[in-house]
């Protein structure tokens, strides 16, 4: 039978719990090797941090969005309710195409907005749509021929701050064929 010997070479090598290791990111645990693995508390922290700042401009930023899209959309109605009133000036005769006249109106100019608050149905008209009231105010000018009118529709609205808005859409009519 064969026996073998086992020889041993002294070289320098290093042990497992050496100085070289540690600075390689081993830790010594008993002399046995374990890798520094995942994250320290204080990474996961500031992680944490990070996010919440992205998270809170996020819905700083959404918050605006959703007021914008409000604004828009009273304007849109505005616009629409004072589009509304030309669409029936279409549909009456000339002669019977007679402006509103509200308290504090100057012909030929905007209404004063003083005067908004007061409008009621004998001096134009108001609607209350999504909780949003607004008023309409017309003027009907004449040429000096009274072969043209003039027609002009405002629509007025209080925002939700209290501050006064309004559109104003102008047209003209005239009186051919005596509609």
């Amino acid at each position: 039978m064969y026996t073998f010997q086992r020889q041993t070479l002294r070289t320098g090598r290093r042990s497992a719990c050496s100085d070289g290791r540690r600075k390689r990111g081993w830790t010594m645990v008993g002399c046995k090797l374990r890798r520094e693995e995942g994250f320290s508390l204080i990474e996961v922290l500031i992680s944490l941090v990070i996010l919440a700042v992205g998270l809170l401009g996020l819905a700083l930023f959404q918050t605006t969005a959703i007021k914008g899209n409000a604004i828009a959309s009273k304007w849109t109605v505005a616009t629409e309710l004072a589009q509304d009133r030309l669409e029936r000036f279409r549909h009456v005769e000339w002669v019977n195409i007679q402006p509103s006249v509200p308290a504090g109106f100057v012909p030929g100019a905007q209404p004063l907005q003083s005067a908004y608050g007061s409008l009621g149905g004998a001096v134009g008209d108001n609607t209350i749509v999504r909780g949003t009231q607004y008023y309409r105010v017309w003027q009907v000018g004449s040429n000096a021929t009274n072969s043209l009118k003039t027609i002009t529709v405002w629509c007025c609205w209080r925002d939700d701050g209290g501050q006064w808005h309004n559109i104003m859409l102008v047209t003209q009519r005239s009186n051919i064929g005596g509609i």
